[in-house]
């Protein structure tokens, strides 16, 4: 069935090249510019596309950050919820990072300022 699927994939991009759809692409018949030797990554960065466990980081700082402040500005501890919520990114983006050099701890209100800086 996967053959079938990827005959009728090429058969389409055929098509689409044939019919003029890949005529007036930027670049086109230039070499692509692969800076660091990862064609994908180049690419990505081209296209200002970050890889998801990056954007899930961003995601993860600014939950976090959102946090402290309410802490800090309220007075109130955040509620259970917010953490464990917070807690189950940190655990997609752990299973997500290239490397594992790159997880991080899991949140508790006690750490939750020291664990900020390692989000910064």
């Amino acid at each position: 069935m996967s053959e079938r699927h990827g005959d009728w994939m090429d058969e389409i991009f055929s098509s689409y090249a044939k019919s003029g759809g890949m005529d007036e692409l930027p670049g086109k018949g230039k070499p692509l510019d692969v800076a660091s030797g990862d064609a994908l990554q180049s690419v990505m960065k081209e296209a200002h596309v970050l890889p998801s466990w990056l954007e899930l980081q961003k995601k993860i700082r600014s939950q976090l950050e959102q946090l402290l402040r309410q802490m800090e500005e309220l007075g109130s501890e955040p509620e259970d919820q917010a953490i464990e919520e917070l807690n189950r990114s940190i655990r997609t983006y752990n299973s997500m990072v290239p490397n594992a050099l790159l997880q991080k701890g899991t949140i508790t209100k006690e750490n939750m300022r020291a664990q900020w800086t390692k989000w910064e």
